[in-house]
């Protein structure tokens, strides 16, 4: 008898256990799908993001009004002429009301928490080949080397300068450092000539139409593009 009660205990609580994991995750799905949309008008993004909620179990912490570790993948996010890619937002704390959890309107509070995307040297290379003039894009070390071909008494050329990426307030400035002309190494200013002379316009690119509330301050130069990071300042979003 005493083991015909332990076990129907024991079923009991795993039943719960259930129930409780059921819905954790049920109003997780809610909430976080519903604050994806928030977020996708509040930042005027091409599709709702990804948001993760960590810091265990999410009613609890939907209980205390306060979340920890929010993860937002946005995925690609409009910066002028240029896209970042694979953006991701780390925020470490997110408070919401409890009448929000529950479909009611209200302000959700966001601390300042860090962004990171990438620029592509596709992108990249789109901006700074004007007309006919075709600027090929590469790794080289923890610099890029920009190729093209330019025209010497009527005969194509490669043209090849190497750049290192910095920011510019709200541009990406790819600052020459050295250049060659068909293999050999010769003088920045011959190779300035050189494009201009094709019709090159610069290499400053513009990365406008990010929200305000995002300051990039660094970059790295990796394999598929430059990645770019920097932090996101403490907003609210108004629900509902």
């Amino acid at each position: 008898m005493a083991r015909s009660r332990l076990i129907r205990l024991l079923v009991t609580v795993v039943a719960l256990g259930v129930i409780l994991v059921a819905g954790d995750l049920a109003a997780r799905s809610y909430a976080t799908g519903r604050f994806a949309g928030e977020l996708r008008t509040a930042y005027d993004l091409p599709a709702d993001p990804t948001v993760t909620v960590a810091g265990g179990s999410f009613l609890w912490q939907a209980v205390q009004g306060r979340f920890d570790d929010v993860t937002v993948d946005v995925g690609q996010m409009p910066a002028g002429k240029v896209t970042l890619r694979d953006v991701r937002v780390r925020i470490p704390e997110v408070d919401v009301p409890l009448g929000v959890l529950v479909g009611g309107s209200g302000t959700v509070d966001l601390a300042a928490g860090t962004v990171r995307g990438q620029v592509s040297y596709a992108d990249l290379a789109q901006q700074v080949s004007p007309g006919g003039l075709r600027v090929a894009l590469a790794r080289a070390g923890d610099a890029i080397r920009a190729t093209t071909t330019v025209r010497v008494f009527t005969l194509g050329v490669e043209l090849a300068v190497t750049v290192r990426p910095e920011l510019d307030g709200a541009s990406v400035t790819l600052d020459p450092v050295s250049a060659e002309v068909a293999g050999a190494e010769v003088p920045l200013s011959r190779a300035e000539r050189l494009l201009e002379a094709a019709g090159f316009g610069g290499w400053s690119i513009a990365l406008s139409d990010v929200p305000p509330q995002v300051d990039l301050d660094a970059f790295q130069v990796a394999d598929s593009g430059v990645l770019v990071s920097g932090t996101l300042g403490a907003s609210a979003v108004d629900v509902g």
